[in-house]
Formats: structure tokens, sequence, C-alpha cells
């Protein structure tokens, strides 16, 4: 069956709640505490038993079972009676009180660890420092946008087979790039991903721009309508937001129109940079094609036909 009582809705608890929470806070900080476990705690200044006691009561603020909420505070209610005697530094609850406080700092310095060991493994979707990007923006601002290769091709020692592999051109969601190797970069991936969710979320806030939102605006200039037609009747002038000016479904229009203008700058932009790195995909090509041909010659095999043939698509 279930409970119509909710803990976090009564008053009385909540006050009793509040007044164990002040009593815990305020009989903790009555406890002596060695400097290790203080000022000079790896966990920082703060007060290990104040953190503790705010830890738990928010641990269990979202508790609505009356079961949970009863055993919660019967275990405050114990916790601050072993505080009140542990305020004594010769007690055997001090004593407790302090190798659970270390047992804890131990196990907390263990997580923390363990995450930043974690976090050092984890692949990292930074840009790499000190590369320079492959494709370079020419045109001026406002001018359709251009791109050329920052740079000629590769050179053969940077790959370590010694054989010079042409990357391809692909897109994802009409993002150009190019694969130059395996696995690929996560940044490369994260890079594509947003590029992917912004032009989603552009195109989903013009469909809704132009179905609930026209039909908003249109309510909207219904009324404004209403309102300078009720205030002529009166004899007076509309004025603030009631003068003649651009209606809510033109306002709403106009931002539609950019919003669309935005999205045929980025499919532009996207083409520019596709044609930029098909650019370098066919100057690959080109190496490699060449290259093959020298090594045939170095083999004493020049009238052999290359097993790579030239490229016959061009920008």
């Amino acid at each position: 069956m279930p409970s119509f009582f909710v803990p976090a809705r009564s008053s009385r608890h909540r006050l009793a709640c509040f007044a164990l929470y002040r009593s815990l806070i305020r009989q903790g900080l009555r406890v002596p505490l060695p400097d290790e476990l203080s000022k000079d705690s790896p966990l920082g200044p703060a007060n290990p038993i104040r953190t503790l006691i705010r830890n738990g009561f928010r641990r269990n603020k979202r508790d609505t079972s009356p079961r949970l909420a009863v055993s919660a505070l019967k275990n405050g209610y114990r916790f601050l009676a072993l505080l009140s005697r542990a305020a004594d530094a010769s007690t055997p609850e001090h004593a407790s009180v302090l190798a659970f406080l270390r047992e804890n700092e131990a196990r907390v310095l263990a997580v923390k660890a363990k995450a930043a060991e974690e976090a050092a493994k984890r692949i990292s979707t930074a840009p790499i420092p000190g590369r320079t990007p492959i494709i370079t923006k020419v045109s001026a601002e406002g001018e359709p946008p251009v791109y050329v290769p920052t740079g000629p091709p590769r050179p053969l020692s940077s790959f370590k087979s010694g054989v010079r592999k042409p990357p391809t051109l692909a897109a994802a969601t009409a993002v150009p790039f190019l694969r130059l190797k395996k696995p690929q970069p996560r940044f490369l991936e994260r890079v594509i991903r947003q590029k992917v969710e912004r032009r989603a979320k552009k195109a989903i806030k013009i469909m809704e721009m132009q179905n609930e939102g026209m039909i908003d605006a249109s309510d909207e200039d219904e009324w404004e309508r209403l309102v300078a037609k009720m205030l002529a009747e009166n004899g007076q002038q509309p004025g603030g937001a009631y003068k003649e000016e651009k209606t809510y479904r033109d306002s709403l229009s106009e931002a539609v129109t950019l919003t669309l203008e935005s999205l045929n700058r980025d499919r532009e932009d996207s083409v520019a940079r596709a044609k930029a790195l098909w650019q370098i995909v066919l100057a690959e090509q080109e190496m490699a094609l060449k290259e093959e041909k020298e090594g045939l010659a170095k083999e004493g095999k020049g009238a052999e036909e290359p097993r790579r043939k030239a490229s016959s698509h061009q920008v």
C-alpha cells in the first residue's frame, strides 16, 4: 500500500531534522582534533566531522520512506551522544572518533588517487598543442569561404612503414574530414560531434519557430490588435508596447531567415573545406605515384607499370 506521508513536506519532521543537524554540527566542533586531521589534513583545512555530517544529510535528503527517515534520525541521535562523550579527549569514544576519521581519510585519498589514475589513462579529446592546421582560410571576412592546404604533402619519413598511404576524404553528416590513420583521433571525433550537434540544434529551432512559434506569434499579434482597437474606441492612442511596429510574426519570420542563413553559411564553409581537403588527397596520391615510380626505377623495374594509377578526379 503506498504511503501518502512525505517526510520533507512535514513541518514537524523538518524542524526535528534541522534541530538534529545544528546539534550535530555544534557538538562535532567541540571534539578536539589533532592538526593532521584538521588544518594540516591532505583533504583540506575543513573540520572533517562537519564535512561528514553535511554529506550524510545531503545523502539522505531525498529519502521519502518513513522507515528510512526513522532509521536515519535514530542514527543521528546515537552519533550525537557519541560526539558528546568524545568532547573529552580521555574517553574511549574520542579515540574511536579519531580512528574512524583516519580510516575515512585514507579511504577518500585512495578513491581520489584511483580517479586521478583513471583520468590520466583516459584518452584526451583536446587539440594537440603545436600542431599546424592542414588547411587555412584565405578568404576575407564577408567573402565566400575559400580554403587552401597549409603546406606540401607529408614527408615520406613520417610513415613508419616507409610507404606513403594517401588519406581518404570522408564526411560525417556533411562534415568533411580526412582519414589519415587508425584509430581516428579522439579530438577529431569531438569536433565532428560538436559540429553535427550545433547544426541539429539550429534545424530543430527552425522547425519549432515555424510550427508552434508561428501559432503563438499570431495569437500575440491578435491580442495586440484587439487592445489597440479597444484603446481607439475609447479615444486613446496606442502607446508603449501597443504602438504600430513590427509584429511578433514578422520578428519570428526574421529569426527563421537568420537561422537558415546561418545553416547555409555552415554548408558553404563545409563545401569549401571539402575542396581544400580534396586538394590534399590529390597531392598525396600524386606524391605516392611519384615515389612508387622512383622505387621501381631503383630496383631496375622502370619499365613496369606502377600499381597506383594517377587520379583523374579534379576539384
